[in-house]
């Protein structure tokens, strides 16, 4: 059974067929949902047996019993009408087949009346993008408990802190999940920030912002619709015009989501190189084989997994940013096309966050003894001796401590008390994890 109508046969002539995505069509049909009860509430424009069944079908929609009637790509020419005309002959269509009674309601001059692609269109979008950062929002704050856990579990573990790739001072692990977990904090501020802005609407503005042709009763009755509908905190916006002719909220909202995956990018490839064969400090399980010709070799999978889904973000977050500022004068026609991007920032994005929170915490193993003694023979030990020794006299002495190659903390504080006059319960205390890795003792 085919519900669409000439129009949506057109459309798919002229931009080829492709599902509409189901968090689209949702949201465009609680716009619609809301349209319809306040056309009924301001005007009466359909007959009172008839509005239960329209109410039904646009619930139908909602709830993803008629995904199949919406077959067009949302990468399509018009700012998004096709889509809002398949939306009006699947309404129409459906209800006119279950209404027993003379009266038959047409897509356009009933079920789009007071209203534009223009300013509905952007708020169905507004309203999936609210989702999508509620969603994320709560992925990060997953995240940053996980991080947070491990700094408190490995609060005593030594290890080498690194610049430039070289040995710098001691750290401890827990420092470094602290470190990795303070943008994730600052991703979750962010994403609650992003909120606020994002929930002015243009509904009632129509084709330009002006809202020709729509009747103010109609208007915030749709507004107040909507929020019972949704269950969102949205108002609408006090500047029309500019709502409807501007996209860079949903620009920002964007940039938002990109920094959380660059922060993902940037804290999985710390963590390639902790679990690289050039350190092995921390252990990335096998989690497969990771070879088809060589037995012995395991690849780091969830971390690479992570990293090229953050690509993917900071590609849709980069074409985002390029659709918005293409909008022309009172309407950006891309925002189909933006759309289309925002849903793949979001799935790209919930993907790397669940892998990280959940399989990565999991697969990372690590190891004490290895940390230890590495940081027991390297030069990040001896920097903490500066402010004891002296800068020249320490860079005097490297190269000795170099060639007497100590292989462990005991035997380094040994040649420090045979070679430099300290003794070794200073030493020992020297370092000690805290007096490594916090404050200077006054």
């Amino acid at each position: 059974m085919i519900l669409y109508g000439e129009e949506t046969k057109k459309a798919l002539i002229l931009f080829g067929p492709g599902q509409t995505a189901r968090e689209m069509i949702r949201a465009y049909g609680e716009v619609k949902l809301a349209a319809i009860r306040a056309q009924q509430e301001s005007s009466g424009l359909y007959p009172g047996d008839y509005f239960p069944l329209l109410e039904e079908t646009a619930k139908e929609i909602i709830e993803g019993q008629l995904d199949a009637q919406f077959p067009l790509p949302l990468s399509q020419g018009g700012a998004g009408t096709s889509f809002h005309m398949n939306l009006c002959e699947v309404l129409s269509e459906g209800t006119n087949r279950k209404y027993k009674g003379d009266f038959k309601a047409h897509p356009l001059d009933h079920l789009a009346r007071f209203q534009s692609t223009n300013d509905t269109f952007p708020t169905a979008v507004t309203l999936m993008t609210f989702r999508y950062l509620e969603q994320v929002e709560q992925k990060v704050v997953c995240l940053q408990e996980q991080l947070v856990s491990r700094e408190t579990l490995y609060e005593e573990w030594l290890m080498c802190g690194r610049t430039e790739l070289q040995d710098a001072l001691p750290m401890t692990l827990g420092q470094l999940y602290s470190a990795w977990a303070g943008p994730v904090e600052r991703d979750r501020w962010r994403l609650n920030k992003l909120k606020e802005r994002l929930r002015t609407i243009p509904l009632g503005g129509t084709a330009i912002g002006t809202g020709y042709s729509a009747p103010r009763n109609y208007v915030f009755s749709a507004e107040k619709h909507l929020r019972r509908i949704t269950g969102l905190p949205l108002c609408r916006s006090q500047n029309l015009c500019d709502q409807v002719a501007h996209t860079d909220n949903l620009a920002e909202c964007a940039a938002g989501l990109g920094l959380c995956a660059d922060n993902l990018y940037k804290m999985c490839s710390d963590m390639l190189l902790y679990s690289s064969s050039l350190s092995g400090e921390i252990r990335h399980k096998e989690m497969q084989y990771g070879s088809t010709i060589m037995p012995d070799k395991s690849n780091p999978v969830l971390l690479e997994l992570i990293r090229g889904l953050s690509m993917e973000c900071a590609s849709s977050a980069a074409l985002i940013r390029e659709y918005s500022r293409s909008g022309q004068m009172q309407l950006n026609a891309n925002l189909p096309f933006l759309a289309e991007q925002m849903i793949r920032l979001f799935h790209s994005l919930t993907r790397a966050l669940d892998c990280a929170a959940g399989p990565l915490m999991d697969a990372l193993e690590p190891d004490r003894e290895k940390m230890e003694a590495r940081l027991a023979v390297s030069p990040a030990l001896l920097n903490t001796l500066k402010d004891v020794l002296g800068y020249s006299r320490l860079k005097e002495l490297i190269p000795r401590i170099k060639a007497a190659s100590p292989s462990n903390r005991d035997a380094l504080i040994l040649w420090l008390n045979q070679n430099t006059g300290l003794s070794k319960a200073f030493l020992h205390d020297k370092f000690n994890y805290f007096n490594l890795t916090g404050f200077t003792k006054e």
